[in-house]
């Protein structure tokens, strides 16, 4: 069994594409995932699979919400060692908790095209601090996402794929979630 973390984007959002944990862990039983845990209501779930294929998986997970919730939903999958990565690969090496809360990981279903990673570097060295690493983008805010001029910056059109975001407490806490049986 692997264990694995489904980040699904803009679920819960402003009133939007409502879905409450307990009926999303209940659809995520339904299609024979084991050890199913929710975090938070902006849609994390850790759960254990026999199927080796993010992609697949990710699919299958995505038909299942537009057919339980009535809309559709992207999802991103990586595997625990995977989110483990993500925290080993930290760009910032951040120590104090209230920095946290600036700290961003945006996860891609593919790694950037060098033609999009060209595209964002006018970004990288202003007051908020950005680093592509494989699938993912690491940001630090200097004050806070929402006073951040890279709020505006469409990513997901840039990168012409969907994008879906967690702060560093988040990824660290699915990583714990994702250790414990």
């Amino acid at each position: 069994m692997t264990t694995y973390i489904a980040l699904l984007r803009g679920i819960n959002v402003g009133g939007n594409k409502i879905i409450k944990m307990l009926d999303l862990k209940a659809m995520f039983q339904t299609l024979g995932f084991e050890n199913v845990r929710t975090y938070i209501q902006s849609g994390n779930v850790v759960f254990e699979s026999d199927e080796g294929s993010e992609s697949l998986l990710t699919g299958v997970i995505e038909r299942k919400i537009h057919e339980v919730f009535g809309f559709e939903v992207s999802v991103i999958i990586r595997t625990l060692a995977e989110m483990e990565n993500v925290i080993a690969n930290d760009p910032f090496q951040l120590s104090e908790p209230e920095e946290f809360k600036r700290w961003y990981v945006s996860f891609l279903p593919t790694e950037p095209s060098a033609e999009a990673l060209d595209k964002l570097r006018i970004y990288e060295d202003g007051p908020d601090k950005m680093h592509f690493i494989g699938r993912e983008m690491y940001v630090l805010y200097d004050v806070s996402v929402s006073q951040s001029p890279l709020f505006k910056v469409p990513f997901d059109k840039i990168l012409g794929m969907s994008v879906t975001a967690r702060n560093w407490n988040t990824v660290n806490k699915l990583v714990t979630m994702g250790r414990m049986e």
